[in-house]
């Protein structure tokens, strides 16, 4: 009777096929950068590059809010990531600008949520890469909303969104803020003028309560 020997040669080949499949496993990371890419390639006006003023790419749709990206994470201390946002909506609403917990601060008359993420990778030269500057400091600051097809970048009391496909998504760019934290600074936040009180279902089952601006491109 003859051997049969297909058994090894088959298990060889899925081995094989798994081992190379291992770096491409994670389809979030891999295909978020290029969503954000098309977007800022079919909008070059969004990003402004201030690095050699502030060391920060400004990403911006309406020239008021704004996402402020490190592109050097080692010399940007607190704020490698921040949005920026004009402070009378959220006085007006109630703030209490003399308490301001971690994560957030006023300048003049602009109010931040920020973000930190380590000392970085060192100097990126475009804004995609100096924004995933953050992932690869923890890859759970990486998201996917897949009831609204965005990807997301976490901060400490928000999130920078954008969607997957621009071309089928009516929210290409979301700015996010957690509304608990501001509702303990004495925030209505139903009432923040230029600003959507939402709540949002997590992945886990989960909710959490968010104030949105959302841009159409």
């Amino acid at each position: 009777m003859k051997k049969k020997y297909f058994a090894v040669p088959t298990l060889l080949v899925a081995l094989t096929v798994f081992l190379a499949s291992c770096g491409s496993t994670d389809v979030v990371l891999n295909y978020s950068p290029g969503s954000l890419n098309d977007i800022l390639d079919a909008n070059p006006k969004l990003v402004v590059d201030n690095t050699e003023e502030t060391h920060y790419y400004d990403l911006t749709v309406d020239g008021q809010t704004t996402l402020r990206i490190s592109h050097d994470y080692s010399i940007t201390g607190q704020e490698d990531l921040a949005i920026v946002t004009p402070l009378s909506p959220f006085v007006a609403a109630g703030l209490d600008v003399s308490n301001l917990s971690e994560g957030y601060r006023v300048d003049e008359n602009m109010f931040y949520a920020t973000g930190s993420y380590g000392d970085g990778t060192g100097l990126k030269d475009n804004a995609t890469d100096s924004l995933f500057e953050s992932v690869a400091f923890d890859r759970s600051n990486l998201t996917y909303h897949e009831e609204l097809d965005h990807y997301g970048i976490v901060l400490q009391n928000g999130k920078f969104e954008y969607a997957k496909d621009a071309d089928t998504n009516d929210k290409d760019i979301v700015f996010v803020l957690a509304a608990d934290p501001l509702v303990a600074l004495g925030v209505d936040v139903n009432n923040v003028e230029g600003w959507i009180f939402k709540t949002m279902d997590n992945p886990d089952g989960t909710n959490i309560d968010v104030l949105l601006k959302p841009y159409d491109l």
